[in-house]
């Protein structure tokens, strides 16, 4: 299958590469052997982020995704019947990691993107997929069933957008949805968005999907809305376990980024 996807859209492709380049590497930070069938059937030049991101960034990007499956598994052992909502869903495949049997999964994404999960990985059952942009809320009226809690998750895709965009959607989350929780990631401005953009989107191609929101101190987000409350906030590698296969140097810049909250996970809920 052809993939043609630009600007925000196509780096929905690297997160994918990350997950099957690790599958294969046999890693016990995530087994998602969906993801290396994904790209078998996706006609994509992969050698070029092989060629252009660098390893430690896949890495990242696996261990963000552990994190929110960790923090999906934790909500769904008190709210086992739940709604998980992924916004900017991509091609992830978090579902078939993650699924009890009992909840309710909604991916939503833009019309093309959606088009292309279903010839690759079609929804069905309490698999749900929604075609739209997350900040225009026209989703909401798809979400239906909602009866034991919704978990939103937001894996790598907020920080392409301003701050203000993101404040909105969050109290537009806020509004529609009250008691309901959602994690995610942030980037510390500057540090990440400066080598990101300048340097990493332009060698592969994709200089029009710049990151553009950043934040230094993830807890005051709770500052944006007096229904944000911060359940957790935490250094993106603090919780993992290191791997024998991790080299010197890849756990030093774990612990430089850690130290500099360079990317970090958040876990909001909405009160009334």
């Amino acid at each position: 299958m052809n993939i043609n996807l630009s600007g925000v859209q196509e780096t929905l492709l690297i997160p994918l590469w990350s997950r099957a380049k690790f599958a294969k590497e046999n890693n016990s930070i995530l087994i998602d052997p969906i993801a290396v069938d994904i790209v078998k059937q996706i006609q994509y030049d992969f050698n070029k982020i092989d060629k252009y991101f660098p390893y430690f960034l896949h890495l990242q990007n696996l261990v963000r995704t552990k994190m929110l499956d960790n923090t999906i598994r934790e909500f769904l052992i008190n709210h086992p019947n739940a709604t998980i909502i992924n916004l900017g869903a991509g091609l992830d495949t978090t579902f078939f990691r993650i699924d009890n049997g009992l909840l309710n999964w909604y991916d939503i994404d833009l019309p093309e993107v959606i088009e292309i999960r279903n010839k690759l990985i079609p929804g069905a059952g309490r698999l749900n997929y929604v075609k739209g942009s997350i900040f225009e809320m026209k989703w909401v009226k798809d979400i239906a069933g909602t009866k034991d809690g919704i978990l939103f998750i937001s894996n790598g895709v907020l920080e392409y957008f301003h701050e203000r965009v993101v404040k909105k959607f969050l109290s537009d989350i806020a509004d529609n949805f009250p008691e309901s929780e959602i994690v995610f990631n942030t980037i510390r401005k500057n540090i990440i968005t400066s080598y990101f953009n300048r340097r990493m989107m332009k060698r592969l191609g994709m200089e029009s999907a710049t990151t553009k929101w950043g934040i230094k101190n993830p807890e005051k987000i709770r500052r944006w809305d007096k229904r944000f409350v911060v359940i957790e906030s935490y250094p993106l590698f603090s919780k993992i376990k290191t791997q024998k296969n991790w080299d010197t140097n890849h756990i030093k810049a774990m612990n430089r980024f850690d130290k500099w909250k360079a990317v970090n996970i958040v876990h909001l809920k909405f009160m009334k």
